[in-house]
């Protein structure tokens, strides 16, 4: 599979308050290479603090890396380099899925808002309504007539995070960097998300890495899977030969508390 982003020895320092008037330059990412390929679901796996949300925030180019490079090679850039224009092309290309979905939609607006909202702004030349009605659809939000106006605190947590997805896939994403996208929802409705995330590699085309502190549904909707721990990718590999048969001492740890979703019982 062709690579679509690549992180190469990408670093993130931040600026620490350590007296009055003394700071310090603390390491929070060191020497991450990474790379999220064509038509897969990539995992990043780690505990709370250990820098997975700071390499998505890279990724999507909310922060900018102290040092390495970040390509992104459909427009043959580096997105630490990229211009505004560059920038606003590559984001509608390279998505961010929060981890609350509430708190990324306005609650005084309603969902066929949303979902208009980028269609509008990236100048959609088809019927509007009727692309919102395809969208609700794609995110197995049926009816779509029953959702077009309601309100964020008229759905639940399942129903938000869909809503969401829909807004981002209305600008055709080629990659969805999706941040513990199913841990506000419950254990009912989570499979169902996940399965959602293997439909839209599988039907759409999308690459999804997806993060998370839990390396069961790693194992359950994952292709390929880092382990980050403390700003450091500490494993990676094919996620069934990681959980399987983890080689670093922090990977053990993580797959000893969670059921083996590879083990076979006859």
């Amino acid at each position: 599979m062709s690579k679509l982003i690549e992180l190469i020895h990408v670093y993130k320092d931040f600026i620490v308050r350590t007296g009055l008037l003394r700071k310090e330059h603390r390491p929070g990412i060191w020497d991450v290479n990474m790379e999220i390929r064509e038509n897969e679901i990539v995992g990043m796996v780690g505990g709370s603090g250990g820098g997975k949300t700071v390499i998505a925030w890279m990724i999507v180019g909310l922060l900018k890396p102290t040092k390495g490079s970040i390509m992104y090679y459909p427009m043959g850039l580096d997105v630490t380099k990229m211009s505004k224009k560059e920038l606003r092309r590559y984001r509608a290309d390279v998505n961010l899925v929060f981890q609350d979905p509430y708190s990324s939609l306005d609650p005084t607006h309603t969902v066929k808002w949303h979902i208009e909202r980028p269609l509008k702004l990236y100048k959609y030349n088809g019927d509007i309504e009727e692309r919102v009605v395809e969208l609700l659809k794609e995110v197995s939000l049926s009816p779509p007539e029953e959702f077009l106006y309601k309100y964020p605190f008229q759905l639940s947590g399942g129903q938000r995070q869909r809503v969401y997805l829909a807004r981002v896939l209305a600008l055709n994403p080629k990659v969805l960097v999706a941040d513990e996208p199913v841990s506000n929802v419950d254990a009912s409705i989570r499979a169902s998300l996940l399965e959602l995330f293997k439909r839209l590699r599988d039907e759409k085309g999308i690459s999804i890495m997806y993060i998370t502190h839990d390396i069961a549904t790693i194992g359950y909707v994952a292709d390929r899977v880092y382990v980050v721990k403390q700003g450091r990718i500490v494993e990676e590999g094919d996620v069934e030969r990681v959980i399987t048969n983890p080689q670093n001492e922090y990977t053990k740890l993580l797959t000893k508390v969670v059921p083996n979703p590879y083990t076979r019982i006859d």
